[in-house]
């Protein structure tokens, strides 16, 4: 699989799926702000092999490249990285701290896992990304969308554990 269709893989998963608006979501898409983003052409694409470049270097490259986000699919030696849905969060803990080491103090990962659980009235949100996806953006934009959905039914159908997880309670 060459990087051009892992590309295309994530893209097809952001537009048929995170763009579209949901009843699950109170009507929004799963990622309202996805859209505008790549429309804009404000979101970078791209992979991330530890084997070949420390994490900093992606997006220190995303960022001279003129984007404030990106979404990176993980690979190793060619392959998909599968990370067991336990380790999820300790390996995003692990990145947002090597983030901040290396003084990108405004940046933040959140990590898409598609082994994850975490659903919304039956739709496995992370559960249908194509490979493992580290999604890197300003703490700030993340944040002021966070807030902005609040106020809205987004929230409404996501279970307890859910909302937790997400810090929306």
């Amino acid at each position: 699989m060459n990087k051009e269709e892992i590309k295309r893989n994530i893209t097809k998963y952001i537009v048929d799926f995170l763009e579209v608006p949901h009843d699950e979501f109170g009507g929004f898409p799963p990622c309202p702000f996805a859209k505008a983003e790549r429309l804009k052409n404000k979101l970078f694409i791209g992979l991330y092999d530890p084997s070949e470049r420390v994490f900093t270097d992606v997006v220190k490259e995303m960022i001279s490249s003129g984007y404030e986000s990106g979404v990176f699919a993980l690979f190793q030696n060619g392959e998909p990285v599968e990370i067991k849905e336990e380790e999820t969060r300790s390996f995003q803990k692990f990145l947002n701290k090597t983030l901040k080491d290396s003084g990108l103090n405004e940046y933040r990962s959140i990590c898409i896992n598609p082994k994850d659980k975490l659903e919304v009235k039956g739709v496995l949100v992370r559960g249908l990304s194509p490979y493992f996806l580290i999604n890197v953006g300003l703490i700030k934009a993340f944040g002021k969308t966070h807030e902005s959905l609040k106020g809205t039914k987004y929230f409404v159908n996501f279970p307890e554990k859910y909302k937790k997880y997400l810090k929306v309670e």
